[in-house]
């Protein structure tokens, strides 16, 4: 007859949890310990705890997603287990969404194995601490078992670096075929510890850099033409270190440039993007571009196109 694992036994070793990382932004480093399941004193499913208790600490920033190890098991039956998990997500808030692997593997005796998880949090989800209780299910030749182990804690946090671009200065509308400028500001504030950045942003072909109109408060930036020839697109790059509670940003100034035929850009009407949209390498944060539309303007129009008299 199949039966139910009926007791624990707290090895009076400890290991690190496998997978934790020190990066506040993904998980709380822990110590841990095993816990085995038993059948008699021979056979057992273990499954590792952190020291307070949970499969796993995960931190996640609102409006943000975070992958993580859910729960390692080890295979310790001395014969083939077959095991998967199930999460309880019933006392999750609105807007903290978990997912949990919750298919069948194989480990054959002596193997490990970590289920991964993943948390997304709503820009609008509220900042708490949350719980997922976990359920251990395991079948093998001899028997199967249904195991409640530890739960998995989510913590969700107010965003750790915030990535800012707004225009402030130029007009959003503008005739085509004339001249114009624009300065976009990229901002950086962080709230975590002091750390070194690296924001990248993509200037189209239809545009130049006024260098010596370009500025930052701080750190090293760069300006590097790719493409062919003249219309070739501008790859921005700003490195900058920026500390706890501070801000730092960047005032870039860009004009319309003669295009290779000699007209002066916006040579139709439409949107334009000034820029691709300032990306935070490494933290999946990227601003949207800056849209501005080219109307025509009948007088200029007629002067470039028709006999004005």
């Amino acid at each position: 007859m199949k039966w139910t694992a009926v007791f624990l036994i707290l090895l009076a070793s400890s290991m690190v949890l496998i997978g934790s990382s020190g990066n506040f932004r993904e998980y709380e480093s822990q110590r841990g310990v095993w816990v085995n399941i038993a059948q008699g004193n021979e056979s057992y499913i273990a499954y590792l705890c952190t020291v307070s208790g949970y499969s796993n600490v995960v931190t996640v920033e609102q409006g943000k997603s975070v992958t993580f190890d859910a729960l390692t098991i080890r295979n310790q039956l001395g014969e083939t287990l077959e095991a998967r998990i199930e999460g309880d997500y019933s006392s999750l808030p609105s807007g903290v969404n978990v997912e949990l692997e919750d298919g069948w593997i194989v480990l054959l005796d002596q193997e490990e194995y970590s289920f991964e998880g993943n948390v997304s949090a709503a820009s609008d989800a509220p900042v708490g601490s949350y719980e997922v209780p976990i359920m251990l299910y395991g079948d093998w030749d001899n028997g199967d078992a249904e195991i409640s182990v530890c739960s998995l804690r989510i913590n969700v946090i107010e965003p750790q670096v915030v990535l800012t671009k707004i225009l402030i200065s130029g007009n959003t509308t503008v005739p085509i075929e004339t001249n114009q400028s624009w300065t976009m500001r990229i901002e950086i504030t962080n709230y975590g510890p002091e750390k070194e950045f690296t924001v990248k942003d993509v200037i189209p072909a239809e545009f130049e850099v006024y260098l010596n109109q370009t500025s930052a408060t701080d750190g090293n930036y760069t300006f590097v033409k790719q493409g062919g020839g003249n219309m070739g697109s501008i790859h921005m790059t700003w490195v900058v270190t920026v500390g706890q509670g501070e801000s730092e940003y960047i005032d870039i100034t860009i004009y319309t440039k003669l295009n290779p035929p000699g007209h002066q850009e916006f040579t139709s009407p439409g949107f334009y993007n000034l820029n691709d949209g300032a990306e935070l390498i490494g933290y999946n944060i990227k601003t949207p571009a800056i849209v501005v539309e080219a109307v025509e303007d009948e007088d200029n129009h007629c002067c470039n196109h028709c006999n004005c008299g």
